[in-house]
């Protein structure tokens, strides 16, 4: 079975089944997101946390005091 005839039932569903469909997709959706773990590289990491210290050097400075 092909998506677009997946897509055809679902719009064929009556709208209280198909808000039903809509919910499953939307909780399988959240599911996946918190499982997603994405890292930068660590050069990417670096440069940003050195920019940051750069440009709040002041208040760096206050906290470690």
């Amino acid at each position: 079975m092909s998506a677009a005839e997946i897509v055809e039932m679902i719009e064929r569903l009556p709208p209280i089944e198909r808000a039903e469909v809509f919910a499953l997709l939307e909780k399988k959706k959240a599911e996946n997101a918190r499982r997603e773990i994405r890292h930068l590289p660590a050069a990417e990491a670096q440069r940003i946390a050195e920019q940051v210290f750069k440009d709040h050097s002041d208040l760096f400075r206050k906290l470690a005091q």
